[in-house]
């Protein structure tokens, strides 16, 4: 795992670790990441093709760390970390291309609405606000897809929405099941014509504490 995911995870972990003696909860979980492709026609008397982002799903991990204000309102950090492959077109004469493995960091502060416990299962929704970094690692590129010089970082809000459903497996232990999206405004090196940018997810997890 590298440095910056373990630093990322272990200050989760220490930040809800305290809480965990007072009924609050950590959680690890593991699943899937499904960026949104993108594309735009090119300009009118462009003699370029059409400005194409295309995304790769990716494997993710993400830890969450929370505490619950209320019986059914709770409120927490959630980590997330995926790998996803961008393959770039740009929508000029020269055809301008690059591949990249696109390093996704993401944070947010998210507060979740939970349902009572029926049968020890019980649903959730949540929303959130923060923060991804992407590190870009150009693996390949065909004349001047970054007319700058290629980015090493970058950075862009997140809004996040998903819900889920627990259940129960011992006191303090349940498992969760999660579907959410973190959007962003994707940022200009990554597709050219910008513009709202969705990263559907699911996962599957054990939460440990309340």
């Amino acid at each position: 795992m590298p440095r910056s995911i373990l630093s990322m995870v272990l200050l989760t972990v220490l930040i809800g670790w305290p809480g965990l003696a007072r009924g609050q909860y950590v959680a690890v979980s593991a699943g899937r990441i499904f960026p949104q492709d993108l594309s735009a026609p090119p300009a009118a008397g462009s003699v370029g093709g059409p400005a194409r982002s295309e995304f790769s799903s990716s494997a993710m991990l993400s830890v969450d760390a929370g505490i619950g204000f209320l019986p059914l309102i709770g409120a927490g950090l959630h980590y997330s970390f995926s790998r996803p492959e961008l393959l770039l077109r740009r929508p000029d004469s020269f055809g301008s291309s690059a591949v990249v493995e696109l390093a996704s960091h993401t944070l947010t502060f998210d507060v979740s609405l939970h349902t009572p416990a029926f049968s020890g299962f019980r649903l959730y929704g949540l929303v959130g606000v923060g923060f991804s970094r992407f590190h870009l690692d150009v693996k390949k590129q065909v004349e001047v897809p970054f007319p700058g010089g290629a980015p090493v970082n970058l950075l862009a809000p997140v809004f996040a929405y998903g819900a889920g459903i627990e259940r129960s497996l011992a006191p303090f232990i349940r498992w969760k099941l999660e579907a959410r999206d973190d959007i962003s405004p994707i940022p200009k090196d990554l597709f050219g014509p910008q513009g709202a940018w969705h990263r559907p997810q699911v996962s599957a997890g054990i939460i440990i504490g309340r």
